[in-house]
């Protein structure tokens, strides 16, 4: 068990649940999967060619600015590998193309994933990602992540969307 993590796509924002007074317990393997993905993780110093290619350049401004902000959690500073996603930086892609926007997503899906099977808690991620059919200004995405020592994974549905994304 872990501590319940409430979502809330209107705001894009997840919470601890509280019951009874007291935090509620809930699914470690939600929880993970949850903090994996909507934690901010830290931005690379430049982008990779699947960046690019959705459109994600690096940080524009002058070192120490809002627009120099690679964001990430400050615990990341002691650790080897960081956690999170870069779900973030897709605020300022641009929309190029039908593949390269879901494309990324799964790619930076797979990176915050993958230290689960790094770390033996899945023996497999798999990680779908495709355009909303109804709201071209979002990513639905789907991540199955197969427990060691377990035969069917469970399956994890999201939908991410961006205001003006052009």
């Amino acid at each position: 068990m872990d501590i319940a993590i409430s979502w809330d796509p209107d705001t894009g924002t997840g919470d601890w649940s509280i019951m009874g007074g007291d935090l509620a317990l809930g699914d470690a393997l939600t929880s993970a999967v949850m903090i994996s993905i909507f934690t901010d993780r830290i931005a690379p110093a430049q982008p990779d060619t699947t960046d690019v290619a959705a459109g994600i350049t690096g940080p524009a401004g002058p070192t120490g600015s809002a627009q120099d902000d690679r964001r990430g959690w400050w615990g990341d500073a002691f650790a080897d590998v960081p956690i999170g996603s870069r779900l973030w930086e897709l605020a300022r892609a641009v929309k190029a193309g039908a593949t390269a926007i879901p494309a990324e997503v799964k790619v930076i899906l797979a990176e915050a994933l993958q230290w689960m099977v790094d770390d033996g808690v899945a023996s497999s991620v798999v990680v779908d990602a495709w355009w909303n059919p109804t709201n071209r200004q979002g990513v639905e995405f789907s991540v199955a992540v197969t427990e060691a020592m377990a035969s069917t994974p469970t399956t994890f549905r999201f939908a991410w969307s961006w205001q003006e994304l052009s």
